[in-house]
């Protein structure tokens, strides 16, 4: 059995607190060509959930323990016990099933980002993901999600800059 992570970007429709920037807009980058050069999702605690709408295919070879994850850069210094926290809703349809309906309950992660936790700095590059709930994925559903910084779970005063989401399996 191996593990597997799908890029699932493309297609995305951010929310409108959540715009599309230059690296080197949010952070001191190196001289060109650097990672100043790409772009990011610029997403901060404003009190409320923010984040992207996003769909993928769940592949051919899937078998189990689904996995959601975001991948950025932290624009900030953290403090000691702050936090950082994500959250996913979807909604997985099968062929000739209803697409039509409200996203299934919110699944969550957070984490302690700072010194007395993982211990990231400012720039640092931060990999996170949430485990899903395996029966609610079968071959060729198409996932429909949204993908958030969760304000209850993000204490958080910087920036994230979202660089990637994926979708990680275990094939058979």
């Amino acid at each position: 059995m191996a593990t597997y992570r799908m890029s699932v970007l493309g297609g995305e429709k951010p929310d409108a607190g959540v715009p599309l920037d230059l690296v080197s807009n949010q952070i001191t980058s190196a001289t060109a060509p650097s990672i100043g050069n790409l772009l990011a999702y610029v997403m901060a605690d404003g009190g409320a959930d923010e984040g992207l709408y996003i769909l993928f295919r769940v592949p051919k070879n899937y078998v189990g323990s689904p996995k959601i994850g975001v991948i950025g850069v932290l624009d900030g210094t953290p403090g000691a016990s702050e936090t950082l926290g994500f959250g996913f809703r979807k909604r997985a349809v099968a062929d000739n099933e209803s697409a039509d309906g409200t996203f299934d309950a919110e699944q969550t992660v957070s984490s302690t980002i700072g010194s007395s936790g993982s211990n990231h700095a400012d720039e640092d590059q931060l990999v996170t993901s949430i485990t899903l709930t395996g029966g609610d994925y079968d071959v060729d559903d198409m996932v429909y999600g949204y993908i958030y910084l969760d304000a209850s779970g993000t204490t958080y005063a910087g920036n994230f800059l979202l660089t990637e989401v994926f979708f990680e399996y275990a094939d058979a």
